[in-house]
């Protein structure tokens, strides 16, 4: 038993930790294992793809061994060690900015990708040399053959694969600041409409039963809400909901709407239950 509420309790330690100085650095810290393990699933696939390599640039009566150190017990270690960098990433930078709906700085794909590229870029450069570039030497009938363009694609890969991936994760770094500026545009809409709009008791008129033990699902949610006017009116909308949390038919939620527009379903916003801040709106949706 115990005298302390341990929601409140949560509550509150989760309210400290939010820009805390201790949640950014463990975030940066989880950060950096994340681009480690990840550098080691790039560097472990260099080693495998190595093999593979030689087979298109030798003979077959040449050697086809890799001077490259055993890597393939390092490709699911780095895979699952990677998986748990994530979700350590993931936890600490949501609970630095106290908001699970986005990542402040670098999200963990840009971390990944940075992180193999890293992997195959000191991978591919302890690639076994081939006998001759654009020739497979044959030792034992003379029968030297050209390169084809396969071959040479394949050689090549030493420098264009890491470069891929390092483009890659350029990529998605701009698209995640991209994708962080519309999350914050729209934050910044649902906090003006809280002043601005309305708010309605809605109802759920359409759900789903989560099957499956996925500890989260999407899909459509369809809500009745009656405007200033008395006028009712239905809104779908595509969210995201924990499997234990998912709201049945007939469960009460809150409509946020603009009471000058309100068939303007860009300015609709849903939350469970009571819902006091642009957080309660974000929480479900995409």
């Amino acid at each position: 038993m115990s005298t302390i509420d341990p929601a409140a309790a949560r509550s509150e330690r989760l309210e400290r930790q939010r820009g805390s100085t201790g949640a950014a650095l463990a975030a940066a810290a989880f950060a950096l294992l994340l681009v480690a393990t990840s550098a080691v699933i790039g560097y472990s696939f260099a080693g495998i793809l190595d093999t593979f390599r030689l087979m298109q640039l030798n003979s077959v009566f040449s050697n086809w061994e890799s001077q490259m150190p055993d890597t393939t017990f390092g490709l699911p270690i780095g895979i699952f060690a990677t998986i748990a960098a994530w979700a350590l990433y993931a936890k600490w930078n949501h609970r630095f900015t106290g908001d699970t709906t986005r990542f402040v700085g670098v999200g963990p794909l840009t971390l990944v990708l940075l992180g193999l590229a890293i992997g195959l870029w000191l991978g591919c450069s302890a690639w076994t040399a081939p006998d001759q570039p654009g020739t497979r030497i044959d030792p034992t009938f003379g029968e030297h053959e050209a390169w084809g363009a396969g071959a040479w694609i394949f050689y090549a890969a030493q420098w264009w694969l890491p470069a891929l991936v390092g483009v890659l994760a350029v990529a998605a770094y701009f698209a995640g600041v991209a994708g962080r500026r519309r999350s914050a545009g729209r934050t910044a809409l649902i906090e003006r409409m809280l002043v601005t709009g309305r708010r309605a008791p809605g109802v759920v008129t359409e759900s789903t039963l989560p099957s499956g033990e996925a500890s989260s699902v999407l899909f459509t949610l369809t809500v009745k809400f009656t405007d200033l006017n008395g006028t009712d009116r239905w809104v779908k909308r595509t969210v995201k909901y924990r499997t234990a949390e998912v709201p049945p038919v007939g469960a009460p939620v809150t409509v946020l709407y603009d009471p000058a527009n309100p068939g303007d379903t860009s300015r609709i916003f849903l939350a469970s239950g009571p819902a006091e801040t642009a957080a309660d709106f974000r929480r479900n949706e995409l």
